[in-house]
């Protein structure tokens, strides 16, 4: 993945002038310098943007280029075992004893990857996707391994019981029929659920900065935490990514829904639910 930085330049009276007038970028590597944040300067910047095939930037906070931007989807998409164990930590669970519930549309390497390590941490794997055909084959691979998923594309009952689902790349959770006191991991940039729904939602987390900050020391202007998914993103694989995120220590401060954080008296009301729940 190709990203960007976008930032202001620290130049004297007269390269400011020139470079204003005449519209001229700095770039160096894949760090695009501004003479300005005026329209025109913006205009061409993001010609400029298009030209390098960038996916995505970063900006410093007084820039708004209308360029695509990272969004913390990523974070979410690859800590997923550390946001598991956050989660289960808040509800008292032992992690190794749950069962969680994937919905995956795309049979791709890295959300295999995603799925086999995921089997690893928790105790029972149920797969919902509309592909049954090719998860099915990937359940035989891993029944070989002794490792065990179940498959669904039942949208009545698949996620009835659920209490831990992890959404990967599905666009609506509306036509099922939803266990409203679950938890929802979101990797997907866009989730809709339906207005019933009465649990936790997790869009977003806030990933420790220290390390990062070391390395981007001249971007303190910059939001920490698209310098860090912008980090992890430069591994070439799932497997580097993950090996990345483990040998630098980078753990969850804080989880986030559409909106606000979400407060450890959320966790508490979900438990009480669940226990009134199992009681009834």
């Amino acid at each position: 993945m190709n990203i960007g930085y976008v930032k202001l330049d620290k130049m004297n009276k007269v390269n400011y002038v020139y470079r204003n007038l005449l519209k001229k970028i700095r770039v160096v590597d894949n760090y695009y310098y501004l003479p300005s944040n005026s329209e025109k300067i913006l205009s061409v910047v993001r010609e400029k943007l298009k030209q390098d095939n960038i996916d995505y930037i970063i900006q410093e906070k007084d820039i708004d280029c209308g360029y695509p931007e990272l969004s913390g989807k990523y974070n979410v998409k690859y800590m997923l075992p550390e946001i598991l164990k956050y989660c289960y930590n808040k509800l008292e669970k032992e992690i190794k004893m749950q069962e969680i519930h994937i919905c995956v549309e795309e049979f791709t390497k890295e959300n295999i990857k995603i799925i086999e390590e995921l089997c690893d941490t928790v105790k029972v794997v149920n797969i919902v996707t509309d592909h049954m055909r090719q998860f099915q084959e990937l359940e035989k691979r891993l029944e070989k391994k002794q490792i065990y998923i179940t498959v669904s594309s039942n949208r009545r009952k698949s996620l009835k019981r659920a209490k831990m689902i992890i959404n990967i790349d599905f666009k609506e959770l509306k036509s099922f029929n939803l266990n409203r006191n679950c938890i929802i991991i979101n990797a997907a940039q866009n989730l809709e659920i339906g207005r019933e729904f009465d649990g936790i939602c997790i869009e977003k987390i806030t990933l420790d900065t220290k390390k990062v900050m070391r390395i981007f020391s001249d971007m303190e202007n910059m939001d920490k935490q698209k310098l860090i998914e912008a980090e992890i993103l430069k591994k070439n694989s799932y497997s580097d990514i993950r090996e990345s995120i483990l040998k630098n220590k980078i753990h969850i401060l804080k989880l986030f829904g559409k909106r606000n954080e979400i407060e450890a008296n959320e966790f508490e009301n979900l438990k009480k639910k669940i226990n009134e729940k199992i009681i009834a």
